[in-house]
């Protein structure tokens, strides 16, 4: 486990237990008044193309629920994140450290959501049209022939970058915990799916935010 992976981890185990330690204390809540609410947000995000990254990496980002009355929102993240590997050959890691792939992406998420509010917490559900920007850099030994024995034979280093945006179906759902009438505690899972033949990317959020 990366000492990212154990960072993640331990800040979602932290959050849990401070989300059992704030409920008991949350009689003055008022989820069931609808708010405008903005969150600071963090968590984990893995992406869905493995050949980028097979680990959870940490992300941060800001958010907002608008209400549309009591029962229904939008819900409209921004959050950003980086991976990194080491590139292959033949599906096994060249250990270089000046080889590498790396990948930033930000991700805008705007959600239509159903709200259940109840008096010190609320539920919601929902999905919308995402939109990822991602910008790759790269360098890389090239595969230029092969041996006798079908063993590569690598060129010199090459150096790529690109980037694009891509629209992906967001399915998300978490919940809502109030620590004053004013602050709340938000936590919550989405899928990102783009393609039907790519495993969806996955996030972790969570966050604070504060009701207007």
């Amino acid at each position: 486990m990366t000492c990212a992976n154990r960072l993640v981890r331990f800040g979602l185990m932290a959050v849990t237990g401070l989300l059992a330690l704030l409920l008991p204390a949350t009689s003055a809540a008022q989820q069931r008044e609808a708010a405008f609410e903005v969150y600071g947000l963090t968590g984990a995000y893995k992406h869905g193309n493995l050949a980028v990254s097979e680990a959870w990496n940490p992300q941060w980002g800001g958010g907002l629920l608008a209400p549309l009355g009591s029962k229904w929102g939008v819900l409209v993240d921004v959050t950003t994140s980086a991976a990194e590997r080491q590139p292959t050959v033949d599906g096994r890691p060249i250990q270089d450290p000046s080889l590498f792939i790396r990948e930033r992406r930000v991700a805008t998420t705007p959600s239509a959501i159903r709200i259940w509010r109840r008096d010190r917490y609320s539920i919601y559900a929902g999905g919308g049209w995402a939109w990822e920007h991602r910008r790759q850099q790269s360098r890389f030994l090239p595969i230029i022939d092969r041996g006798p024995d079908g063993s590569a034979v690598l060129g010199p280093p090459i150096e790529s970058r690109g980037g694009d945006t891509q629209g992906a179906l967001a399915l998300r759902f978490g919940g809502l915990v109030s620590i004053t009438p004013r602050t709340t505690f938000r936590a919550g899972f989405s899928l990102l799916q783009r393609y039907a033949d790519e495993r969806g990317s996955r996030v972790l959020e969570v966050g604070f935010g504060y009701r207007f």
